[in-house]
């Protein structure tokens, strides 16, 4: 029988609004070996690195948590199982997961698949380099301040983004975008995403996206506040009549800036990036699904 860990965030964005403690914790107690609650930033890297005796990692959170423990569990032998609890929540709901209940029977289930991951090197303005781990969402410029601003809203859940969607203002960057068989130099942009799922935040963006394919999937915007709400729009409705956006699909990717940008990965900000350069990463990760393999 599978040994598995809880780590909970209880700080992520729809946790207490769920009343997971009253509602939800006995349960997770019967089914999993141990549950641990994250303290603090960076605390579910921490755990995770210490969970060898564990074969899962179940994720009580959102994007942030998972980023968290994806660069902590030994993914060569331990699968990931995912409960949202967070405001955007992509992979899980890329994996038929959209509810808590909907995780519950994933973990019951046992069914996964293993998917792709990306990997982020990054090159920051006083010299410094990072690398990362991703599993749904690296993106500069409009989406970053929408996430930003919707850290505000919290208390609407995930409706938090659709208004700060609608209160932000689009702010153009100078920088030179490649991908393994695109180069336009030099060039304007309000907004870069690079995906690993079809959904950005609760929003299905990426219609091409799969997690098993390896490829990156691309957008590129350049676009004022009006060009920009129309496109938000019809997102939002489900219409997707207007879409003013450049898609491209690559295994590769490279972003040089021409100012210091802020870089996200899944939902965690990080200032001062001039340069980035993201990798697919084919079948890096099994996780629980909802629904068949």
């Amino acid at each position: 029988m599978s040994k598995w860990l809880a780590i909970v965030n209880p700080c992520s964005g729809r946790y207490k609004s769920s009343g997971f403690d009253r509602q939800w914790m006995p349960e997770l107690r019967q089914i999993v070996d141990s549950v641990v609650r994250t303290d603090a930033a960076g605390a579910a890297t921490r755990i995770a690195r210490q969970s060898k005796d564990f074969d899962g990692i179940l994720v009580v959170g959102g994007d942030g948590t998972i980023f968290e423990v994806i660069a902590g569990l030994e993914r060569e032998r331990q699968h990931l199982g995912l409960i949202p609890t967070g405001r955007g929540n992509c992979l899980a709901r890329d994996l038929g997961i959209r509810s808590i209940a909907d995780g519950f029977r994933a973990l019951q289930s046992g069914t996964s698949k293993c998917m792709d991951l990306m990997q982020a090197n990054i090159d920051i303005s006083d010299g410094g380099q990072a690398s990362y781990l991703s599993a749904s969402t690296i993106a500069l410029g409009y989406v970053v301040s929408v996430v930003d601003r919707a850290a505000h809203f919290s208390a609407v859940g995930s409706y938090g983004y659709a208004l700060a969607t609608l209160m932000t203002r689009p702010n153009s960057f100078s920088c030179r975008f490649t991908t393994a068989d695109r180069d336009d130099g030099e060039r304007s942009c309000t907004g870069i995403v690079i995906n690993n799922t079809v959904h950005l935040a609760n929003f299905p963006a990426f219609a091409d996206a799969h997690l098993q394919d390896g490829l990156l999937d691309v957008m590129a915007l350049n676009v004022g506040w009006l060009r920009q709400t129309l496109h938000n729009l019809s997102i939002l409705s489900g219409l997707k009549i207007y879409d003013p956006s450049e898609h491209n699909q690559s295994a590769t990717a490279r972003l040089s800036l021409s100012s210091p940008q802020t870089l996200m990965i899944d939902g965690q900000l990080f200032p001062g990036v001039v340069g980035l350069s993201v990798e697919s990463l084919p079948a890096a990760l099994w996780c629980l699904q909802n629904g068949p393999a």
